[in-house]
């Protein structure tokens, strides 16, 4: 029997090839070559030609399967391409001028609604009485499943019939099909219907909202935004400095309220200097939508010409906190690109990231997911709708501490234990003197980690301030006996037992 990662052996070698194999993969790599995309076009003589250069579909991807729809009902097939390797889905738009000169064909079949199996045959008003065929069928590739509509090129012919072969044996006959439509064919039906599809379809506007002509190098949106890490930078003047964490967002951008589109850059990056003098071109944009952009220079403090925002330089540690949350979000081993971009909203948690140079619109469309919540952001997290069979996996708080853990960041790791997250939470309300949610939230931090130190200071700390004097000792003594040199809990002890006396 063969095995797997997951079956027990003391196989070290074998444990050690997964491993490897593992490596491979996270880096973009693959071990059975670069499966590239190819397009074939017919020439009419029983002969191909490569067109995978001109057409642009010969990206450097690790391609697995490509299913041909008209996304965007305008005559023309697009192509969705998927891969191994980021990026996992390519939506290809086919920009090329229509005539009409198409016919478009769902089946419904009797006992068979999808009707596998039928085969249409399409016959052209020719000299040569030329007859295109195609068959229905269930799949289309790796993993991948074709449109149910079938779709048949014309040139500048006209359709004289069309014939349709049911799985059952039984054959239909139909003439009045008219090129430039889709038609809806119902088995046993006499008539064909016509299928109203317009630009003002909800289908067609889905889809052409998700079909942007520029595309980014890597655009990831998070269903569950995550809290972002306290950032270690090198202010204007050297002075260290941090975004995030308590009370570091207002020494950069001066206003809490408002979320951070962070840029990495250099100037050494041609296509750095390109987005940054984008976003200098619409800054009244970010203000418009409470968005701060902050550059961050990753080689030196110097400042992005005629940038007036916030800027400063990333230390080592800034960067590398970065490339870990790239590397476990996406799940590739492959280093953090200049430039690279971030949009963290008003509480401090991670939204969207983008790897590589993002176009401005693109930047500036993402302000929606600031207002979504978290239904709405789940569906802005893929390129187009549908419907979800499987349920969205909770923020990975979990990997991110471990990723941590493994880089010897255990600062950084201890920011996303579910414990600290709480306590952050709770400290926010706090500040917003809604302590009852407080409370609850500092409790939580109390059953996740039974020794943690900030969930028992915070909650005396809330307990005092609510009229619980003997709460607040009680949680105070707990705190001081996990950390028995800390001062501003011992001055609250102090003050709370003196409390209790009067």
């Amino acid at each position: 029997m063969s095995l797997s990662p997951e079956t027990e052996t003391n196989d070290s070698d074998y444990k050690d090839g997964w491993r490897a194999i593992n490596k491979l993969i996270s880096q973009g790599k693959s071990w059975s070559g670069n499966e590239a995309n190819c397009m074939f076009i017919n020439l009419g003589n029983g002969k191909f030609a490569d067109g995978s250069a001109v057409s642009g579909l010969n990206f450097e991807d690790d391609g697995r399967s490509a299913v041909a729809h008209d996304l965007d009902l305008d005559g023309n097939l697009d192509l969705l391409i998927t891969n191994r390797t980021a990026p996992r889905l390519r939506v290809m738009r086919n920009q090329a001028q229509t005539s009409n000169s198409f016919v478009q064909l769902k089946l419904v079949g009797a006992v068979n609604p999808d009707a596998i199996g039928a085969r249409v045959e399409v016959h052209l008003d020719d000299e040569q009485q030329t007859v295109l065929a195609q068959t229905r069928r269930a799949g289309s590739g790796y993993l991948a499943q074709a449109s149910s509509w079938l779709h048949f090129g014309l040139s500048d012919k006209d359709v004289s019939q069309v014939i349709v072969k049911w799985p059952n044996g039984k054959v239909d006959h139909y003439d009045d099909i008219r090129k430039g439509q889709r038609y809806v064919i119902t088995q046993g039906a006499t008539d064909v219907a016509v299928h109203q599809s317009t630009a003002a379809s909800n289908e067609s506007e889905r889809v052409g909202d998700a079909l942007s002509p520029v595309i980014p190098f890597s655009r990831i949106v998070l269903p569950n935004p995550i809290p972002m890490p306290q950032l270690k930078i090198n202010a204007p003047g050297n002075e260290e400095a941090t975004l995030f964490g308590t009370g570091t967002t207002a020494a950069m951008a001066g206003d809490t309220s408002k979320a951070l589109f962070i840029n990495l850059w250099s100037e050494t990056c041609a296509p750095c200097i390109v987005e940054l003098a984008a976003i200098t071109e619409d800054k009244a944009r970010f203000l418009e939508a409470n968005v701060i952009p902050v550059a961050l220079n990753v080689t030196s403090n110097q400042k992005p010409a005629h940038w007036s925002a916030p800027h400063a330089q990333a230390s080592a540690q800034c960067i590398n906190v970065l490339d870990i949350i790239q590397r476990t979000l996406t799940k590739r081993d492959i280093a953090l690109p200049t430039p690279s971009s971030f949009l963290v909203d008003a509480r401090g948690n991670l939204v969207a990231f983008y790897l590589g140079a993002v176009d401005i619109e693109v930047i500036i469309k993402d302000f929606e997911l600031l207002k979504m919540n978290d239904t709405q952001r789940l569906e802005a997290s893929v390129p187009f709708g549908g419907r979800w069979l499987t349920q969205v996996p909770a923020p990975s708080l979990l990997a991110l501490e471990y990723a941590f853990t493994k880089n010897e960041m255990p600062e950084t790791a201890r920011e996303f234990q579910v414990g600290y997250i709480y306590v952050q939470m709770a400290r926010g309300y706090v500040t917003m003197q809604r302590l009852e949610l407080a409370l609850e939230y500092f409790d939580l931090a109390a059953k996740e980690g039974p020794y943690f130190f900030e969930a028992y200071s915070g909650r005396g700390y809330v307990k005092q301030l609510s009229g619980d004097i003997s709460g607040a000792i009680a949680d105070y003594t707990t705190a001081l006996a996990l950390r028995p040199d800390d001062k501003a809990v011992k001055a609250n002890l102090i003050a709370a037992k003196a409390e209790l006396t009067d």
